[in-house]
């Protein structure tokens, strides 16, 4: 039985085994387990290409093949014999041992990298002196590839790799190690190095920035360091200022050029500054200008978003990069998380509009066989279950297009589906077919209404080009009831769809109408009417803007345009005195609208103003076809004009206007 440790009690270690330990392992740690009789024989952190636990060593490291060497040492793969792992030993550089500046500066490094501790940061495990090897620190064996070989396999065009490493990893790679380097400066250190050969890619896409063998400390604290008084770096990746300053003197934003210069090399698979020595690379590095990464590498896929944060972070003067690295990663984490719901929005629209073609696509069927019992004037009893069960796929795919357009409400496919629903759901069920009474009516009423709302413009060119087959003109003649106020809008915008010399472009014709809508329904001229009977005058309106100081029209004009005033101030004169003066919200010029006049009055703009203007030719021939809109204006004529004597010459010219049967088209 084995002997009891202090504080265990025997049974926890009955039935142990006690594998003999080879005499080449002396350590302390190892001597004291060995005269207490204990033996350990497990060891999962130690990889099979290490040094064997039995291979002879007088020290507690196994030393074994080398991984890497540089200027300052060379990296052994090693076995600890403690803790039975696998190690990576990092060993002064023979030539350094003599001189002291090169020991402290070795051993500073393996101090500062040991107080950082973040999952990004390689740890350090253990550091001193040995007499087999002399000064060394171990940290951990990692088991990834450098950045620099992975680019190397872009640069050659190994599809391989640039299918693995694309826009969305590279960037990915770069917010970790932009994590890494905000948690040093957090802790006061300068990385002061940073470029892709820095850079370990794990073999799990972790990332581990390594050799910070040039950092260096911030403020007081990094005075006595070797570092503080020398200059250093890699040329292609050191801000101007490493060229001609010492440690002790520069500050995060050469972390922050590093940072720039590594993201610009991730987009265009170059630095942007090479030559044949420091010198040279240095004088680029200070007074040639910066070629932007989408004009240096224009194959490859550089988002604009992207570019300006990289040229944000390669300013020259310190004080015009980002302040820190952390305002950098925000914006690169902000840029991606936007890339991630665009990709998630996009991924959502795809679904909503195969969703609604399915759900259309069975339909087809039934609206022949629906079109055909139309023509053959089929008893309204005969089409009830048929145009039900259309109005309910109507339904449905329009409620499936309608939150995918609230979620990107310009996405072409879902407004171009949208318009040819609308216009399905007009020509067969309603206002086309379906009357007034039926309960039908008030559910297409509200498929039309949203529709209009999200869609206007694709309703707008689907009606166009059912036009050009006179399909709308028939509806043009389609019998609504006439009390039917809902039905008369939806016809109104028929006619207007259908009438081919509406004014261009196209594409914002129904946005401009239905604002003109809006905008009439608060003028109290306007403000009796029902909608539908403003919409043929919210077509015959011309928007017109003047600037301030502009006369509109003077005492003695023509009075042939009624004027809307939308946003700003307006003075009316009589004689070069103001009279009177309009806000957003009131029409000038009414009296217009009775005949051939001469303006009593002048207006100017007592500011710059915007104005929907209506010809008064064509207004009064609105008046003549609709009764409705004649006494409409006569009621909001005879509220306006105060005197006795123009408000009875008024109204009588008014109803003589609207009892005309005919005028000359102009």
């Amino acid at each position: 039985m084995a002997k009891t440790l202090q504080g265990l009690g025997p049974r926890e270690f009955e039935g142990a085994s006690a594998a003999p330990i080879s005499e080449t392992v002396v350590t302390e740690l190892t001597e004291v387990a060995k005269r207490m009789g204990i033996a350990i024989g497990i060891h999962p952190g130690l990889d099979d290409d290490a040094p064997a636990l039995s291979q002879p060593s007088p020290g507690r490291y196994i030393v074994g093949r080398e991984l890497g060497s540089g200027g300052g040492g060379r990296v052994h793969l090693a076995t600890d014999r403690d803790l039975r792992r696998s190690v990576a030993l990092k060993i002064l550089a023979d030539r350094h041992v003599g001189i002291p500046q090169r020991v402290q500066a070795f051993l500073e490094e393996a101090i500062i990298t040991a107080g950082l501790e973040h999952p990004y940061i390689v740890p350090i495990y253990d550091i001193g002196w040995s007499p087999e090897f002399g000064f060394y620190y171990t940290m951990k064996r990692l088991t990834g590839r450098p950045l620099v070989d992975i680019l190397d396999e872009l640069r050659a065009g190994d599809p391989e790799a640039g299918r693995a490493f694309d826009l969305t990893r590279a960037l990915s790679v770069f917010v970790d190690v932009c994590r890494a380097v905000a948690h040093a400066h957090q802790r006061g250190v300068l990385h002061s190095d940073i470029k892709p050969d820095n850079i370990v890619v794990g073999e799990l896409g972790e990332i581990v920035v390594v050799d910070w063998g040039m950092a260096q400390l911030l403020g007081p604290a990094g005075e006595t360091q070797v570092r503080a008084r020398l200059r250093g770096g890699t040329p292609e990746y050191m801000a101007p200022e490493q060229f001609t300053e010492a440690g002790a003197k520069l500050g995060v934003e050469v972390d922050v050029w590093s940072l720039g210069i590594l993201l610009y090399e991730l987009l265009t698979l170059s630095v942007p500054f090479r030559g044949g020595d420091t010198d040279e690379i240095g004088m680029r590095v200070m007074i040639e200008p910066i070629t932007p990464p989408s004009r240096r590498a224009p194959e490859r896929p550089i988002p604009s978003g992207i570019e300006q944060i990289c040229m944000r972070a390669l300013e020259r003067v310190p004080e015009r990069r980002y302040p820190d690295v952390s305002e950098l990663l925000g914006d690169v984490e902000a840029w991606v998380a936007g890339t991630r719901e665009r990709m998630r929005r996009a991924e959502r629209l795809a679904h909503a509009l195969e969703t609604a073609e399915a759900i259309l696509e069975p339909v087809a069927d039934s609206e022949a066989h629906l079109d055909a019992l139309l023509a053959a004037e089929a008893a309204a009893d005969d089409l009830h279950a048929l145009r039900n069960r259309i109005a309910d796929a109507y339904a449905l795919a329009a409620d499936t297009l309608l939150r995918a357009l609230e979620l990107e409400p310009d996405a072409a496919p879902h407004q171009r589906l949208a318009g040819d629903l609308y216009w399905r759901i007009f020509t067969r069920l309603y206002p086309s077919t379906v009357g007034p009474g039926e309960a039908l009516r008030e559910r297409c009423t509200a498929l039309l209404t949203a529709l209009s709302q999200r869609a206007c413009a694709a309703i707008v060119q689907a009606g166009r080009e059912r036009a050009a087959t006179a399909e709308l003109r028939e509806l043009q003649n389609a019998a609504v009831d006439a009390d039917d106020a809902e039905g008369s809008i939806w016809l109104s915008v028929a006619n207007m769809v259908a009438d081919q010399d509406a004014p261009a472009p196209m594409q914002s014709a129904m946005h401009r109408i239905l604002g003109r809508v809006s905008s009439l329904k608060e003028i109290p001229l306007f403000t009796a009417m029902p909608s539908a009977s403003l919409l043929p005058i919210a077509e015959a309106c011309r928007e017109l803007d003047y600037a301030a100081g502009a006369m509109i029209f003077r005492q003695g004009d023509p009075g042939d345009t009624l004027y809307v005033l939308l946003e700003g101030y307006v003075d009316i004169l009589r004689d070069g005195a103001v009279i009177n003066t309009l806000g957003a919200g009131e029409c000038f010029g009414e009296i217009a609208v009775l005949g051939e006049t001469t303006r009593t009055a002048s207006a100017s703009a007592v500011d710059p103003v915007r104005t929907l203007a209506l010809d008064a030719r064509r207004f009064r021939r609105i008046v003549r076809d609709s009764g409705e809109i004649g006494l409409a204006v006569i009621q909001a004529l005879n509220d306006r004009l105060r005197v006795a004597t123009r408000r009875e010459a008024a109204l009588r010219t008014l109803a003589s206007t609207i009892l005309r049967q005919s005028e000359p088209e102009f």
